[in-house]
């Protein structure tokens, strides 16, 4: 397992706002798979490097540093995929998903030194990841394959910038007092308490909203059931169970260049019987209907995400916190957090209510 990160930066935070380091330890959504098809190039800044993508002929999905350890030029500007491997636009010297050059247009061959830095790569549940550990560990833990058996197509959005931190992002899965305040849902309870398993919490809530669909109907009640895996992988199971409707929610913060993240959300949606959800839907094929709800409810799931912006992007990180006994479990959330930063500073974790 190559060691893929030699950050000038070290301790430093992601900004004079936030005081966090800015780059947790974790797995990390790069794209969705359906963003990179065979024989694609994509390119982007993570953890503060340029990393470039690339999917093999054969479907391996492969992240490297950009930069051709031949002669330094950028693989994301030009580079090409020949079979399973990626041409740097420069002298042609062909690299694998491992990062070997494994052909050169030189009769000499491949000089020894000429590898690429790769980082490792899983696929799981529409989306490719890459882990990043600032003291160069390989991977400590496992994304769970979620089961999309009977559901509906996976629905997408991007934000590509975002002035915040995975782990003030996440931190909304715990924030219990904000979801009446903020996002309008009522009635809001604790069906199961926040556990912690390493790198894992998951906790359930019930609440009650308006009816996207049917808004002049009384509000319906759903339970969300949370699982967070490190800062950069979330993901929730909602049950809305007057609709007979289950629904897979994911969120992905990623870390950028140390002051932002790039953030995306998908869903896909499970509807027996689409009738339940809306009668107008019993007028449309079957396949229609659920790609109709599973639209609306990204609509809506994009709506509550982005209510949080201005505060995420405006807020400050306070350590402590004046914890309040409404909040829910912040304080543990925080301690639980610190697993992530390795040798990196990070403001000690309050207390409060748990």
């Amino acid at each position: 397992m190559s060691r893929h990160l030699d950050v000038a930066s070290g301790g430093a935070v992601s900004s004079p706002r936030l005081g966090l380091p800015p780059f947790p330890t974790g797995w990390y959504v790069l794209c969705f798979s359906a963003e990179l098809p065979k024989g694609t190039v994509r390119r982007g800044t993570y953890f503060g490097r340029e990393l470039v993508l690339f999917r093999g002929q054969g479907g391996r999905a492969a992240v490297v540093d950009a930069h051709c350890p031949h002669m330094g030029a950028h693989m994301g500007h030009g580079g090409t995929v020949v079979g399973d491997t990626l041409r740097c636009p420069f002298h042609g010297f062909c690299f694998d998903a491992d990062g070997t050059c494994v052909s050169t247009p030189y009769p000499s061959g491949r000089p020894p030194r000429a590898r690429a830095e790769a980082w490792p790569v899983v696929e799981r549940n529409g989306a490719v990841l890459t882990w990043f550990d600032e003291a160069g560990r390989p991977p400590q833990w496992e994304i769970p394959v979620v089961d999309f058996e009977g559901h509906g197509p996976l629905q997408r959005h991007i934000w590509p910038r975002l002035l915040s931190h995975p782990q003030e992002t996440t931190e909304n899965s715990v924030d219990f007092g904000h979801l009446g305040v903020v996002h309008g849902y009522q009635d809001v309870t604790i069906e199961s308490p926040l556990e912690t398993d390493g790198p894992h919490l998951t906790a359930t809530y019930g609440m009650s909203r308006k009816n996207p669909f049917l808004p002049f109907l009384p509000p319906i009640r759903a339970t969300f059931e949370i699982h967070v895996h490190g800062l950069g992988y979330s993901y929730v199971k909602v049950r809305v169970p007057a609709q007979g409707m289950e629904s897979h929610h994911f969120v992905f913060p990623t870390p950028t260049d140390g002051n932002a993240i790039e953030l995306r959300a998908a869903l896909a949606v499970k509807v027996p019987d689409p009738a339940q959800v809306s009668p107008a839907l019993a007028l449309l094929p079957r396949a229609a209907a659920i790609r109709v709800i599973g639209e609306l409810a990204l609509r809506a799931y994009t709506h509550d995400i982005e209510q949080d912006f201005a505060i995420w992007e405006n807020k400050r990180y306070l350590q402590p916190a004046s914890l309040a006994e409404g909040d829910g479990p912040v304080g543990p959330y925080r301690k639980w957090c610190r697993q992530f930063y390795g040798a990196s500073p990070v403001p000690a974790a309050a207390g409060g209510a748990g």
